[in-house]
């Protein structure tokens, strides 16, 4: 890695070129149908996008770039961009002025993440949703997930991504989505897990999200796509942006609470028991600030940022432990299964205040555009956070006492002290001839300081070096190669692989090369190789190549159809197999011998533009098949015979198959002067399925006898549905704008969740088991809509079709704003704001709703 950043820096500096002065480039947007000045088009230059300006009230830009000649582009929202070629004069003003056309294509979208190199939305070979910063700002986002839950065929259960079922439940570990940041890669080393609240909101230029197998662009992470949140650089105009924020949550009433029960509830200000579900006391509250400046300073560009948060948060602790057994049946405890004394000896009381979520971070981005030597750039970026918050992996009794859904079963909330950062040294070099240049590197850094004895502390080196190349000889010929290499180091007392001072090591190495030439000016053809090392504990390695290929033809006029095929691999993760903890009787177990997954995937997908009246947008269509080999799950079941209860392992569960289609419409327009609309919708149906049900991945003789266990029978499925995933998922976003107001409304939709882990049932109380009645008292059956239930005074057992008494889940929110002045905006938003008492995964209740205030200040 030495020799290949000294190779770099030799090669630039034996790239550069002499000093130039500098000259003003300026001139008007405006519309060529309506001949009015364009407010907030942006001009910049080809070469260094971070050099240019934004128009103002009247449609004026100018900025300053070096002497001689430059290739210019002009774009707005909704409109063809415009590219020219100027000729600077030292010291001199250059006039330059832009008419800008319609677009339906694709609403003026440029995206960087499915190539690594810019090319327009439609011309894509593979599927990808843009997010825009407005979205995350108009939600009140507290974190980047509020704002990704809107993405069709992408959900976020409990912190985890799934993109198109392509993976089930894990906690969080292990994530099949890569998490990237200005393409850096933000997954903890030692668990494979994303800091939500760690991606930087208030700075986000926007979000793109690829979907399938990513692996060649990407790594061994991206087995079933790839979110990159791209952070935005100054224009020549400072910036200042300030949200300031609070809120409070309401509790589940009962069905026949008063008007002004419910009316207080809605404001929080209840003070009442609320049937058992209010757990806490007065008014549940949160409230925070985001902070972001940015400028140019000569040739410096500089942005700094920042947030602060407080929540009372929605999950209670359990009860005290002197109350323990109003809640843990004695029959359980009589029998011998626990000890009672001896367990609870290992639960230490939470109190109320303990559970709220603190939060600070710091981020900035510095970058120095070289004087002397054009097209070189070089910078440091770094991201800060300090964090206390909670994590709960099952909820309490729900029959003995109501507010149990809302309580974490004892034993199993752990309280975390976060310490994380990351520090980003780069340079970039454009030659004259164009050919880019650029060596990317990454310092992650995490501590969580956890209770239960499960603190876990990593840290993850990554370095990168690219080359990108336009052959003008082969015109449209698109060249991207590069080498990455990351070593992680995990120190923990929960990783059971490591030394014997707990330390557990990972590396990475990857060489990667991908293709794109147009043919024809209508057929976009791309392909990419990649081959990977993985070393874990200096002992177990592994190579392995991946490739991918597709195509993309412009078949009409703003008609495009697309196909793609992918290959995928993914290396477990350190806590994926040395993992070893237990919480609240229910235990994790290490697998040292899981093996690496596998995947390939290909789609068909149509995207057509239009424009009807002044409404612009896109409908897309996709079909999608994606297959796994080896595939890893998180399955829950018994693994020890001295553990008092079951517990989870990540298992090789054999071959797995994804098939389903995709379809979405975005797109906006300005009708009057003063009235316009943004509309985001999607749907997404997938048939998960296990290719061999049968496949036995695991023996136990727990029972007293060998028990072989299988897809099926660990199953409550009888049929191949994978367990943990949604089939069915829409999601609508739509807003209106008149003159100063706009009104959002949102709707998401999540079908019954058709197949979980059989034990969950087994444990329940209502269900026939080993353990007799109430012997967990989880409620879970009855809130999934009793699929199985057992009278034990009968002892007859009733069946229901599975799902069929459970439709699903959807939520709804909404949010107005008034834009004061130009410089003011307030907004009121509610999130679930039918408060709909609902969970996404087993034992884990979400949101009830939330209401908050919101003031914007830009300047």
């Amino acid at each position: 890695m030495k020799k290949l950043i000294l190779s770099i820096l030799g090669l630039i500096t034996w790239c550069g070129v002499s000093a130039q002065d500098r000259g003003t480039l300026k001139g008007t947007v405006s519309d060529d149908a309506t001949d009015e000045t364009l407010i907030g088009a942006n001009v910049v230059m080809a070469s260094d996008r971070g050099v240019g300006a934004s128009t103002d009230i009247d449609g004026n830009y100018s900025f300053t770039l070096p002497a001689g000649k430059h290739w210019v582009i002009c774009s707005f929202t909704g409109m063809k961009p415009d590219s020219v070629e100027v000729n600077i004069a030292a010291g001199q003003t250059t006039l330059q002025n832009f008419v800008l056309g319609m677009n339906s294509e694709e609403l003026g979208t440029v995206v960087i993440s499915a190539g690594k190199f810019e090319q327009k939305l439609e011309e894509l070979t593979v599927t990808m949703n843009v997010i825009k910063p407005e979205l995350i700002d108009n939600r009140n986002s507290t974190n980047i997930t509020s704002a990704l839950e809107q993405t069709p065929g992408l959900t976020i259960m409990d912190e985890e991504p799934q993109i198109r079922s392509g993976s089930g439940y894990s906690f969080g570990v292990g994530s099949r989505v890569a998490i990237l940041v200005d393409d850096l890669p933000i997954l903890n080393g030692d668990i494979g897990k994303a800091e939500w609240s760690f991606i930087p909101t208030e700075n986000v230029e926007q979000i793109e999200v690829i979907k399938g197998a990513s692996s060649v662009l990407y790594g061994s992470s991206a087995l079933s796509g790839a979110i990159n949140v791209r952070t935005a650089y100054p224009k020549d105009k400072p910036l200042t942006k300030v949200n300031v924020f609070t809120g409070f949550r309401s509790a589940i009433l009962e069905e026949d609470a008063s008007v002004g029960k419910r009316i207080a509830n809605f404001f929080g200000m209840d003070a009442s028991a609320a049937n058992g579900k209010k757990w806490w006391d007065g008014v549940a509250n949160f409230s925070g600030m985001n902070f972001m400046h940015s400028r140019k300073v000569d040739y410096w560009d500089i942005v700094i940022g920042g947030n602060f948060l407080y929540d009372h948060g929605y999950i209670g602790p359990h009860k005290p432990v002197a109350e323990l057994d109003s809640f843990y049946n004695a029959n359980l405890i009589n029998t011998g299964y626990v000890d009672r004394q001896d367990w609870t000896d290992t639960i230490e009381d939470i109190a109320n205040k303990d559970v709220r979520e603190i939060r600070g971070r710091f981020n900035f981005n510095i970058r120095k555009r070289s004087k002397k030597t054009s097209g070189l750039s070089y910078g440091l970026n770094g991201n800060f956070m300090r964090s206390s918050k909670n994590f709960s992996l099952v909820w309490q009794s729900t029959e003995r006492d109501q507010s149990g859904k809302y309580r974490s079963y004892p034993g199993t909330m752990t309280l975390t002290e976060i310490t994380t950062f990351y520090l980003d040294p780069f340079v970039s070099y454009v030659t004259p001839r164009g050919v880019q240049h650029a060596f990317r590197s990454r310092i992650l850094f995490n501590n969580s300081d956890n209770s239960n004895n499960q603190s876990v502390q990593s840290t993850v080196y990554f370095g990168e070096y690219q080359i990108q190349r336009t052959f003008s000889k082969m015109k449209d010929l698109n060249l991207i190669a590069g080498a990455s290499g990351s070593y992680s180091q995990s120190k923990s007392d929960i990783f059971v692989g490591g030394d014997s001072s707990g330390v557990n090591n990972a590396k990475n190495f990857s060489l990667y090369m991908q293709l794109d030439k147009k043919f024809f000016k209508s057929v976009n053809v791309s392909a990419g190789v990649r081959g990977e090392y993985f070393q874990i504990n200096n002992t177990e390695f592994v190579v392995r190549p991946v490739f991918r290929a597709g195509v993309s033809w412009k078949a009409g006029r703003e008609s495009y159809i697309r196909g793609s095929y992918g290959q995928g691999y993914r290396f477990p993760t350190i806590a994926e197999k040395y993992i070893r903890t237990v919480s609240g009787g229910l235990g994790v177990f290490p697998n040292p011998d899981l093996k690496p997954e596998t995947s390939w995937n290909a789609e068909l997908g149509f995207k057509q533009g239009f424009k009807i009246g002044k409404f612009m947008g896109y409908f897309d269509l996709v079909g999608f098949w994606q297959e796994f080999n080896n595939s890893i799950e998180f399955v829950m079941g018994r693994y020890d015979a001295t553990e008092i209860l079951p517990g989870f392992k990540f298992l090789n569960t054999g071959k797995n198959r994804v098939r389903g289609f995709e379809t979405s419409l975005m797109g906006g327009g300005q009708f009057t002067k003063s009235f316009g609309t943004t509309v985001i919708v999607g749907y997404t149906y997938t048939l998960p399925e296990s290719m061999e049900p049968e496949n036995i991945f695991y023996s136990d003789s727990t029972g007293g006898s060998l028990q072989q266990h299988s897809h099926y029978s660990t199953s409550i499925d009888t049929m191949k549905i994978l367990k943990y995933r949604f089939q069915h998922l829409a999601n609508l976003d739509i807003e209106f704008t008149y003159k100063k107001w706009s009104l959002g409304y949102t709707f998401r939709y999540y079908s019954y969740m058709r197949n979980v882990d059989k034990i969950l049932y087994s444990l329940d109380s209502s269900v026939k088991n080993d353990f007799g009645p109430d012997s967990f008292d989880t409620g879970v059956i009855e809130d999934r809509g009793d699929t199985e239930h057992y009278d034990w005074d009968s002892s007859e057992t009733v069946h229901y079709t599975i799902g069929n008494k459970h439709p699903g889940n959807y939520v709804m929110d909404a949010r107005i704003s008034y834009q004061i002045a130009d410089w003011l905006k307030a907004a009121f938003i509610v999130n679930n704001f039918l408060n709909r008492e609902y969970s996404l995964r087993p034992l884990k209740m979400e949101q009830p709703r939330t209401a908050s205030i919101q003031f914007t200040v830009k300047v």
